[in-house]
């Protein structure tokens, strides 16, 4: 609670215009958004350039933002937004060189980009799902479907019995269907 507290009088004090007080929310959360932004790209300039934004926006707008908010959310959500805006231009960037490439194909490389969107749509569907999990779901569910370990390996890597690790990834499954 004295950290939320706090969190809010250094969120007044931006809005007033005190860099200190700007410096030392950044400070506080560069970690914890960074590790929270690896969770969606593995590209960590990106994610980088995406902190930097979100409090370089924070600094131009403070005049303009809402006194009562909920500083961690409004970070974290502000982060998911503005990488999935970039993962997603990136994305229309390259299609547009493979169009430039390949005018000839003009019908075969519209379906490319509406699958290559409708690909990204989902992608990002998934991880806003994937943030609804806990830590430790969303991590069993990597080691089962990303690393491919049995459940006996997940169980012992989380040391937890192999009917929790059966159990916690078939929640993990149903929480991620029902969100999709």
């Amino acid at each position: 609670m004295g950290n939320e507290k706090r969190d809010i009088d250094l969120w007044s004090q931006i809005k007033k215009g005190d860099v200190n007080a700007y410096h030392e929310l950044y400070d506080r959360y560069i970690n914890m958004l960074f590790s929270f932004g690896m969770q969606y790209t593995n590209d960590d300039a990106l994610v980088q350039d995406s902190i930097h934004d979100i409090f370089v926006d924070l600094h131009r707008y403070r005049n303009t933002i809402a006194a009562d908010v909920a500083i961690k959310s409004y970070l974290f959500k502000s982060l998911q937004n503005d990488i999935f805006k970039k993962l997603k231009s990136q994305t229309k960037i390259v299609r547009l060189d493979i169009v430039a490439e390949d005018t000839y194909k003009t019908e075969s490389t519209e379906d490319e980009l509406i699958f290559n969107e409708t690909t990204l749509n989902k992608h990002a569907t998934l991880a806003v799902a994937l943030s609804s999990l806990t830590k430790k779901q969303r991590y069993a569910l990597h080691l089962r479907f990303s690393e491919d370990l049995s459940y006996e390996e997940i169980s012992s890597s989380l040391e937890i019995t192999l009917e929790s690790c059966r159990t916690l990834i078939y929640r993990s499954l149903i929480k991620l269907r029902a969100k999709l």
